[in-house]
């Protein structure tokens, strides 16, 4: 690694390899050999003669009997420092680090300073004051340098101008002069007697770097460079605004000029002329915020240690100042916030209000109290920075005025209300509000109380009115007053209604307010005001009938009545007495009452019409017919009383027609004990009863819209019944209609499959008399049979069937074509013969038979010398097999084969069949030349021939062979 540079040199440093390696050291393209190093320590090498401020990459390799390493590589540059690879000289790039509490003298820890919290970057230059300053060399005690634990370097500082080297930085605690861990740090000394320094953070808190006096700073020879000029007198920040900060200071003498350094910049400035003090102003600032500037001296190209100032530029002046909001005693201001680190001086009337730097992002609100009702106020908002102020904003704004005094309703009639007050000032007008309208009323002249009318107001209502006193466009909190209008006279009295004993007035209500006086016969009523928007009903009772009376009608409001509105009105005449009905046929209804007197007329109202009856002659009861009715149908009947056009309360009375017949009678089926009947129903009110062999049946009205059935049970096979059907409404009934129908006959008894064939099944059933016949279904078809003659069982052959195939036959016995419920039988017809029965094979002992199967129901008997095989049905679509076994060889059998379904044997198909002879027995040669051979066996018996096989010949019949060889 590289532990020191100079402008001109660069120290390296390594550990040995052992006492035997000597070692390279390359750069620049030249080489210079190192000897191995005695002792144990690190090997230090220092390269000289080197260009100040330049990067120099070495390469260094160990050497063994004249064989180098692979090498290994460092980089480093002569007195300068690089970061993020860009080189600059620390002496002329640091930041400047003036804290007083760094000094080894503070012993004060209430403020404690721990520097592990600062994100060190970069190099620092200690200042004490104005003084520069260095880090001591020496243990330093604990709760010193405004910190806990006291950091100091324990080797001593460069003394070579323009040296860079490392330190170890240690720390004092508890007794300790490095209690925690140590860092390193690089050191520079520089032209002009001052250390620069790069920085590490300590471990932890409470540690930080100590500051001393440069008491021994070491002295920089003046053949290297011309002696560092005075610091700058006196500098401070003489101004400011948003955007610039003006900075003075003395000036040192007409030889020395400056650099100004902040935000990373730097500005030189003329060595001034004059005596006078130095001014710069530093533009194109951000407002509100605050910079460190630092002032060299400099003289030949070398400068002072530099003296730092901190200032700060003008905030910005708060952005949208109004007033939001205000009273009689207070004004609300609201504006932007300028940003979290700048708070507010609001002046006004030679007082001034500190207002926090707000937080959040919204507006800011202040509100200023306890000032003037209806008084003009200037407020001046300034923005605050580190105690500098913007140049500020101002408004202007006025606090609400008094209310008025002494607001009152001083006079009314329906359409208007007269209001009072007294006037506030010369200044102050007025907005009357009510009903969402607005009125503008003019500052009155004179002393006196102000008088305004409301007019094109609604009678009888209740008004709130809100009167707002009015300075500068600003309106004070208003004060209300309640009042009201005198009511109207109630609209459209009628009367709605009466009775007999009472009658009922109807009018229009006024509003919800308005309740109601009734006078008559000198006395009053009084009436609610009614809910709801319809018009208002009162029924007088305890009249007498047929009389007239005169009334009034007040309306209320407030307990103040209108002028009132009349009108006459009669009770009704008294109801007819003794209201029936007389009579009635299908189309007509005869009513009869009692007449009431000579004056008295009728209106007899039904199904929404109306018959006017005139005052009847004479003493006795009134007829009146009602024509042209609906069968079966109730009515309701009301008679009014009529006197003057004035109706009674009417009299009601309910009769009805007689029901019509039913329709489309007719016998929809039957059984042999039943007949069901079935007509079309009249009504839903229309039930029924059925009359047939002196008996009665009631039939209950049905639901639904479709056609009434009804079955009649309980009655005799094949025989005629007449039935007649009465309609019934309200317990009357129509004339009737009659039906003649007959129940079914019996089923044929014992019906049987008598006999099959494959092409045929013949029937035999037992007559049932001489008035039935028969009809016999299957297969979709039907075959009338007639009714018999005698007394014996019918027989009926079916014929033209498909064999081996099961059938289902229905009898149905027929009196006045009308059947039974029918009897059913299956029969089936015997089976097809198998096809194709051929002996497949044998043996000496057994016969294979072969044939096709018939269909997947049929199976099969095989008959032969007097006893029987069952066979079932084969599965599968191939020829059926079979092997008979047990036989006797050279033996001819005849075997039967029947085919058998659901138990019937077909008419059976036959076949003769042998089994195979014996073979010969002793079969030898018996002798033999060169051109034949004797054989010689035992015969069989008389029917057995032989065939002789050899060579692919045969010969038949032989008895004796020779054979040429």
């Amino acid at each position: 690694m590289s532990i020191a540079q100079t402008e001109s040199s660069i120290t390296l440093q390594w550990n040995k390899v052992n006492n035997n390696v000597s070692f390279v050291l390359q750069f620049n393209g030249t080489e210079t050999s190192i000897s191995a190093p005695a002792g144990n320590g690190p090997v230090t090498h220092t390269v000289s003669s080197l260009t100040a401020g330049t990067q120099y990459t070495f390469t260094l390799y160990a050497v063994f009997e004249n064989v180098r390493s692979s090498g290994v590589s460092i980089t480093a540059v002569t007195g300068v420092d690089c970061i993020n690879s860009q080189c600059f000289d620390p002496c002329q790039n640091y930041t400047a680090l003036n804290n007083d509490w760094r000094s080894t003298n503070n012993t004060n820890i209430q403020d404690l300073h721990c520097d592990s919290d600062i994100n060190w970057q970069g190099w620092y230059r200690l200042f004490l004051g104005q003084s520069s300053a260095r880090i001591p060399e020496r243990c330093i005690d604990s709760n010193r340098c405004g910190t806990h634990a006291s950091l100091w370097i324990t080797q001593p500082h460069p003394t070579q101008v323009g040296e860079i080297v490392n330190r170890t930085v240690c720390n004092t605690w508890l007794g300790s002069c490095c209690y925690f861990n140590s860092h390193t740090i690089k050191v520079k000394l520089c032209y002009g007697n001052y250390y620069v320094y790069k920085l590490e953070k300590p471990v932890g808190c409470y540690l930080a770097y100590c500051a001393e006096a440069n008491g021994t700073d070491p002295e920089v020879p003046s053949t290297t460079m011309s002696p560092a000029p005075s610091n700058a007198q006196n500098l401070i920040s003489s101004g400011q605004n948003e955007t610039s900060i003006t900075l003075q200071w003395n000036k040192v003498n007409n030889n020395v000029s400056f650099v100004l350094q902040f935000n990373g910049t730097e500005t030189s400035i003329s060595a001034p002329a004059g005596n006078g003090p130095v001014n710069h102003t530093v533009s194109s600032l951000t407002a509100g915020t605050q910079y460190t500037f630092t002032l060299y001296s400099v003289f030949e190209n070398v400068r002072s240690s530099g003296v730092s100032i901190t200032a700060v530029t003008a905030p910005s002046n708060a952005q949208n100042l109004i007033s939001s909001g205000q009273n009689e005693t207070s004004i609300t201001l609201q504006w932007n916030k300028v940003n979290n680190n700048v708070s507010f001086v609001l002046q006004f009337n030679g007082t001034e209000t500190s207002i926090s730097a707000p937080a959040g992002n919204g507006p800011v609100n202040h509100t200023v109290s306890s000032l003037t009702a209806g008084t003009q106020y200037t407020f001046t908002l300034y923005s605050v920075f580190e105690n500098v102020r913007s140049s500020g904003v101002s408004i202007t704004a006025v606090t609400a005025p008094s209310n008025a005094q002494n607001l009152i309703s001083s006079g009314q009639n329906e359409t208007s209300i007269t209001l009072q007050w007294n006037k506030v000032n010369n200044n102050v007008s007025f907005v009357l509000q009510f009903n969402g309208t607005e009125t503008s009323i003019s500052a009155p002249a004179g002393n006196g109380p102000l008088n305004h009318t409301v007019s094109s107001l609604t009678a009888g209502t209740q008004y709130t009115f809100t009167l707002y006193s009015v300075f500068e466009n600003v309106r004070s909190s208003g004060v209300s007053i309640t009042a009201v209008t005198a009511p109207s006279n109630a609209q459209n009295l009628i009367s709605s209604g009466q009775n007999e004993t009472s009658i009922t007035l109807q009018w229009n209500k006024v509003n919800n307010n308005v309740s109601f006086v009734l006078q008559f016969n000198g006395t009053e009523t009084s009436i609610s005001a009614p809910a709801g928007n319809g018009p208002v009903n009162h029924t007088v009772s305890s009249l007498t009938a047929g009389t007239q009376y005169t009334f009034t009608l007040y309306s209320v409001f407030e307990n103040i009545r209108s002028s009132g509105v009349s009108i006459t009105a009669v009770t009704a005449p008294s109801n007819a007495q003794n209201l029936i009905s007389s009579g009635q046929n299908e189309t007509s209804i005869t009513l009869q009452w009692n007449k009431v007197n000579n004056n008295v007329s009728f209106v007899l109202q039904f199904n929404g019409t109306e018959t006017s009856i005139s005052a009847p002659a004479g003493n006795g009861p009134v007829n009146h017919t009602v024509s042209s009715l609906t069968a079966g149908t109730q009515y309701t009947f009301t008679l009014y009383s009529v006197f003057e056009n004035i109706r009674s309360s009417g009299v009601s009375i309910t009769a009805v027609t007689a029901p019509s017949n039913a329709q489309n009678l007719i016998s929809s089926g039957q059984n042999e004990i039943s007949i069901t009947l079935q007509w079309n129903k009249v009504n839903n009110n229309v039930s029924f009863v059925l009359q047939f062999n002196g008996t009665e049946t009631s039939i209950s009205a049905p639901a639904g819209n479709g056609p009434v059935n009804h079955t009649v049970s309980s009655l005799t096979a094949g025989t005629q019944y007449t039935f007649t059907l009465y309609s019934v409404f309200e317990n009357v009934r129509s004339s009737g209609v009659s039906i003649t129908a007959v129940t079914a006959p019996s089923n044929a008894q014992n019906l049987i499959s008598s006999g099959q064939n494959e092409t045929s099944i013949t029937l035999q059933w037992n007559k049932v008399n001489n008035n039935v016949s028969f009809v016999l279904q299957f297969n979709g078809t039907e075959t009338s049979i007639s009714a018999p003659a005698g007394n014996g069982p019918l027989n009926h052959t079916v014929s033209s069937l498909t064999a081996g195939t099961q059938y289902t036959f229905t009898l149905y016995s027929v009196f006045e074509n009308v059947r039974s419920s029918g009897v059913s039988i299956t029969a089936v017809t015997a089976p097809s013969n198998a096809q194709n029965l051929i002996s497949s094979g044998q043996n000496e002992t057994s016969i294979t038979l072969q044939w096709n199967k018939v269909n997947n129901n049929v199976s099969f008997v095989l008959q032969f010398n007097g006893t029987e095989t069952s066979i079932s049905a084969p599965a599968g679509n191939g020829p059926v097999n079979h092997t008979v076994s047990s036989l006797t060889a050279g033996t001819q059998y005849t075997f039967t084969l029947y085919s058998v379904f659901e138990n019937v044997r077909s008419s059976g198909v036959s076949i003769t069949a042998v089994t195979a002879p014996s073979n010969a027995q002793n079969l030898i040669s018996s002798g033999q030349n060169e051109t034949s051979i004797t054989l010689q066996w035992n015969k069989v018996n008389n029917n057995v021939s032989f065939v002789l096989q050899f060579n692919g010949t045969e010969t038949t019949s032989v008895h004796q062979l020779e054979m040429d060889q």
